[in-house]
């Protein structure tokens, strides 16, 4: 489905860098958003919403746009819990700690990189991060460096999609959270969790598995996530 949404829109997705198909809204036209025009994304919700499935469908939105994006674009995911079935839509999959650690330190060395050199920031980069709340538990360490490449990395073409399911201080600070201007909500249990991510009390109305609020620009988008697909399904 995603695939069609794509071809369907192609004149918008044209002038997009990164294009990602968010979802359908209440009369059931999709919502494609450019990651490079929203910034980096905050994505919170309850265990068994859909947040997984969400980055899935952006990952295939980079993969199945036009061939002048797609062959430009370059997607990272990384993954602790160390999922395969989607591999072929990343260009890089990482799930051991070792390995997140050193393309995290290579993300930030390119960064640097792309600082001097304007010209390779034409090859935008979509950051994927599932279940960030369990990497920071394998290692303190992460959060920092990602709060590093949130905030310089979208001047230079880097964009980081983080996804947590808990939404506390200790997990998302302050520091990192004003980095994510974009936020994405999946139904949570309280008020406070609800407030963690998007700063009202709104997500927990929510009521079907995969439906979204959509927050920029204090703007308030209600959505049903896509079920992402493999080829076959398609």
């Amino acid at each position: 489905m995603i695939k069609q949404i794509l071809k369907a829109n192609k004149e918008k997705v044209a002038k997009m860098k990164l294009p990602i198909v968010l979802g359908i809204d209440s009369n059931n036209k999709p919502k494609i958003i450019d990651l490079a025009k929203v910034g980096n994304i905050l994505v919170g919700g309850a265990t068994g919403q859909g947040k997984t499935n969400l980055l899935y469908a952006f990952a295939q939105s980079c993969f199945y746009a036009p061939p002048k994006i797609s062959q430009g674009c370059i997607v990272y995911y990384i993954d602790p819990k160390g999922c395969e079935e989607f591999a072929p839509y990343f260009d890089i999959h990482l799930n051991t700690i070792e390995d997140i650690k050193a393309d995290i330190d290579m993300l930030q060395e390119k960064i640097v990189k792309r600082e001097t050199d304007k010209k390779m920031s034409r090859y935008p980069t979509a950051l994927l991060i599932d279940d960030f709340d369990h990497l920071v538990l394998m290692d303190k360490s992460i959060i920092e460096k990602i709060v590093s490449i949130a905030q310089r990395g979208p001047r230079v073409g880097i964009y980081t999609v983080l996804v947590s399911a808990r939404v506390e201080h200790t997990i998302l600070p302050a520091r990192l959270r004003i980095e994510m201007p974009t936020r994405v909500a999946f139904r949570v249990a309280t008020t406070i969790e609800s407030r963690g991510i998007l700063d009202m009390p709104d997500a927990t109305q929510l009521s079907r598995q995969g439906e979204i609020l959509f927050s920029h620009n204090l703007k308030l988008t209600k959505l049903q996530t896509i079920k992402a697909m493999d080829d076959n399904e398609e």
